[in-house]
């Protein structure tokens, strides 16, 4: 029971965050005109499959 509460809340947790966290993939120039349009830092997210 405690281990399906605990994922609930993840669950909620990320459903959250798609709202209030706008993703730009893929698309670097217009990640930055947004970023200094909303005077708001950028967050690059890198990763490799090796």
């Amino acid at each position: 029971m405690k281990r399906l509460l605990i994922a609930s809340l993840l669950l909620a947790s990320v459903a959250q965050a798609k709202e209030v966290l706008p993703w730009i993939e893929n698309d670097y120039a217009k990640a930055i005109a947004h970023a200094k349009a909303a005077d708001l830092p950028v967050f690059v997210e890198a990763w490799a499959p090796w």
